[in-house]
């Protein structure tokens, strides 16, 4: 520790602690406009000069000047006021004064230093700069004649995005932020670089002209779209979400969103909102009113729970406070554990994977592991497009702690592109093989863990892995035997490991065997139980940890969600209760699941928008947003994290809580559940993980509960997808401005990825004559889908790729829910 006096203050910080921070640390401002937690020191703004007493009086910059011990500090005196407000002249020379009609005004970083310091005139006189302003991008406003070259922009973007779409260009007093040529702006639409833009230089388009930062609202809450669990603070005014607000103390990933966290919020009040209850009457939906909806739907339940013939499925974006009222209806109300979430297998590597490895639904790691390991093993590049700030804290590991990065995978992607990163490609469908395999050396060179013997199933655990040596499955998995090998080693030799396996309903081959396989190889080397190791399985929804964790699939002779569907169709599931999961799009083989929607005596369906599977359905209840209600989400990471209420419910909408309390209340004759806060204590008392939290200790910051954990090796088989003569792989998954369906009612990720396409390899696309945006017929044995192309370079010979998200570019209409599916690409 050193100890130095700041402004007569006596303050003691770790070493390497700039004067900065440590000012910070003891309740001291130091004016900046170039630093931001996040990033490195840059020193570029001189706005954050301080006095040292050691130096003779010499003004430094205190973002970058690490402490002494002894050091005396002044942070303002006559001289230092006189040099700051000489920096903001200086900055001021060039930048326009249009504040009455700049978006930024209210929460310019320039403007209330200017006030501060009081420069009320300029002893400078310049012409100001005339630069083409970019008006052209949806998302991100470029104005370069308000830039003050602080390079947060391209600082942010090259340190944590990893993108490098900003750079200085030319010199002297012609420099200026630029992109690629200077051409127009290309890059993943994050808006990291708008959120720490201290000026107007860079606006969300979005937001534009729509309030003042004073005249809003700011209403903390959790972004609703992947597992991630990423803090957001929401701008309102006038009962909407306006804007979403930057702050860098906020999360683990101070206030860091990826484009749809960021440019995607306006799907809560879109026009397209559910605004009224719907009934069929005649073939066709009409308005109705709440009661004759929830009578209709009340009596039909009643009946179906007398006929035993009812099932339910749920999506996992709802609040844990909603899901557990749910399932109560369920179990307490309509006696039957016919319910399930995510088509069933997206969260089997939970539900079953990790309950028969560790003994709860969980991962063994948390998402700070990632910058705390030595070796982070990722199969599949997919984790960046799954969860893109997940992907932020990987760049941050392998860029500032040097992190080792391995990456199983059937495709290249961002994650390849990072610095001494490593990619295995493999042949889709062979990653349970290929796990088993690397384990397979740890056990044939003597490198398993001692204690790993005293591990229950470790003995039938070694015999299953008898056909598993690399040189047996290297060729079946598109690897040599040495690289195989190779891995295993540098794996179980680093000091810490972590694993690192994406969910999702776009990752059907990412099963129950797979995450057993990875535990087990977490077991085997010893990297269980520590810091920065064991296995991460980041669910794919906002709430899909709390969807396992809360128990919502069937573990008592219940219907799992494939079996819902073949009861839909047989006839043996008369009333089926669909809240929030459009499952005529997200679920696989869409014709199976519309007729077996349409075979439905009675078909419920509860959510924001009059979704393909709400268009089939008898009575359409609308419901609330995220930012309509309260409760609390858990993140993939475990983190419980409370939700605000930002506005009033849109239209007639009811929360999910109200709907399903109303429900349960009439149909088992119990007490209603009070309120969320109510919920959330009896969910405290039935989750062991979840003992002791209550909504005050959950605060703005959450908590990350720890379940207790037993490990248990278990036999993962694994198997390689057959292959078809003369067809390609399609593997299918997320794009990285999508999550789910709902994206597709933000207006941010529909400007940057509005439909769906096809990407293919260079050669394939040379062999199938194809280029960029050609209209190509994709068969399977399933149908066929019409798909744009994009060519490119990541995907291997013989194998493509295509997001699941989109409606009327269904991808689903083709796979089947198989690990691959064998297609034919035809112009």
């Amino acid at each position: 520790m050193v100890n130095l006096t700041i402004d007569d203050k006596q303050v003691t910080v770790p070493k390497n602690t700039t004067i900065f921070d440590a000012a910070k640390a003891a309740g001291i401002r130091i004016p900046i406009l170039c630093h931001d937690k996040k990033l490195n020191p840059f020193g570029g703004c001189r706005m954050c000069l301080v006095e040292v007493e050691q130096m003779k009086g010499r003004q430094i910059p205190a973002c970058t000047t690490p402490v002494t011990e002894g050091m005396i500090v002044r942070t303002m005196t006559d001289e230092i006021a006189k040099a700051r407000k000489l920096v903001l002249e200086l900055l001021l020379l060039k930048h326009p004064v249009d504040c009455p009609v700049c978006d930024a005004a209210g929460d310019c970083d320039l403007q209330n230093l200017t006030y501060e310091y009081q420069v009320n005139s300029n002893r400078f006189t310049d012409e100001k700069f005339h630069h083409a302003i970019d008006y052209d991008n949806p998302l991100i406003e470029r104005d370069m004649n308000r830039c003050i070259h602080c390079g947060k922009c391209a600082r942010i973007c090259d340190e944590i995005v990893s993108f490098g779409a900003y750079t200085f260009i030319s010199r002297g007093i012609e420099a200026k932020m630029g992109t690629q040529f200077d051409g127009p702006l290309n890059c993943e639409f994050c808006g990291s670089c708008v959120s720490v833009c201290p000026v107007g230089a860079l606006l969300a388009r979005p937001f534009k002209f729509k309030a003042r930062w004073w005249a809003m609202d700011k209403v903390k809450s959790v972004c609703s779209y992947c597992g991630t669990g990423c803090q957001l603070t929401l701008g309102v005014k006038d009962n909407k979400v306006l804007t979403t607000i930057y702050d860098e103390n906020q999360g683990f990933h101070n206030g860091q969103l990826c484009t749809r966290g960021r440019f995607a919020y306006q799907f809560v009040n879109s026009d397209k909102r559910l605004t009224t209850p719907l009934m069929k009457k005649n073939g066709a939906l009409v308005e109705v009113t709440w009661d004759e909806a929830l009578n209709a739907v009340q009596q039909r339940l009643a009946s179906a729970k007398t006929a035993g013939d009812v099932a339910g499925l749920v999506t996992p974006r709802l609040t844990n406070e909603e899901l557990f009222v749910f399932k109560k209806l369920f179990k307490d109300g309509l006696g039957s554990e016919n319910y399930d979430h995510s088509a069933g297998y997206a969260h089997s590597a939970l539900s079953k994977g990790a309950v028969e490895s560790i003994g709860v639904a969980a991962s063994s790691a948390v998402i700070a592991d990632i910058q705390k390991t030595g070796l982070l093993l990722v199969v599949k590049s997919d984790a960046y497009e799954t969860h893109p700030v997940v992907g932020f804290e990987i760049n941050l590991g392998v860029k500032r702690k040097d992190v080792d990065l391995r990456i199983i995978s059937d495709k290249k992607g961002k994650l390849t592109k990072l610095p001494g990163a490593k990619t295995y490609l493999n042949i889709p469908g062979t990653e349970t093989l290929l796990v088993n395999a690397l384990a397979k050396t740890l056990v044939d060179e003597n490198l398993v863990d001692a204690a790993a013997a005293s591990i229950t199933g470790f003995e039938e655990w070694k015999k299953s892995l008898d056909g598993a040596a690399p040189e047996q499955v290297a060729g079946i998995c598109g690897l040599t035997a040495d690289e195989i090998k190779t891995l295993a080693r540098d794996y179980v030799k680093a000091e810490k490991a972590l694993l690192l396996l994406p969910l999702g309903l776009g990752y059907p081959g990412h099963t129950k065997e797979l995450a057993q396989a990875l535990f087990n190889l977490s077991f085997a080397a010893g990297k269980h139980g520590k810091e920065g190791c064991g296995v991460l399985l980041l669910a794919e929804k906002n709430n899909s940890q709390g969807a396992v964790d809360l128990g919502l699939y069937p573990v008592a002779g219940g219907k799992d969600a494939a079996a819902i569907i073949d009861g839909c169709a047989a006839g043996s599931i008369k009333t089926l209760y669909v809240a929030g999961e459009n499952l005529v799009v997200s679920y696989p083989n869409r014709k199976k699941v519309e007729a077996a929607l349409d075979k439905v005596d009675f078909l419920i369906v509860q959510d924001l928008f009059l979704s393909e599977t709400a268009a089939l359905a008898d009575v359409v209840l609308p419901a609330c947003s995220f930012a309509e209600k309260e409760g609390t989400f858990t993140s993939a990471g475990k983190a419980v994290q409370k939700v605000n209420r930002a506005i009033k419910p849109v239209g007639q909408a009811k929360s999910d809580f109200e709907i399903f309390n109303t429900l349960y209340v009439n149909l088992s004759g119990k007490p209603a559940v009070a309120d969320p806060k109510a919920a959330f204590a009896e969910i405290t008392a039935s989750v062991p993980a979840y003992a002791g939290l209550t909504y005050e200790t959950l605060g703005d910051a959450g908590v990350v509960v720890v379940p207790a954990m037993t490990p248990k090796f278990a036999v993962a088989p694994g198997a390689a997808p057959t292959a078809e003569v003369g067809k390609m792989a399609l593997v299918t998954g997320s794009a990285l401005y999508h999550c789910g369906t709902m994206s597709l009612y933000g207006e941010g990720p529909m400007h940057v990825c509005p439909a769906g396409y096809v990407e293919i390899g260079r050669e394939d696309a040379k062999r199938l004559t194809v280029q960029d945006d050609d209209l190509v017929t994709v068969t399977s044995a399933a149908g066929a889908v019409k798909l744009k192309v994009k060519v490119g370079s990541r995907m291997p010979e013989g194998v493509v790729f295509a997001p699941y998200h989109f409606a009327d570019q269904s991808v689903n209409s083709i796979a089947s829910g198989e690990s691959v599916t064998w297609v034919t690409i035809s112009k």
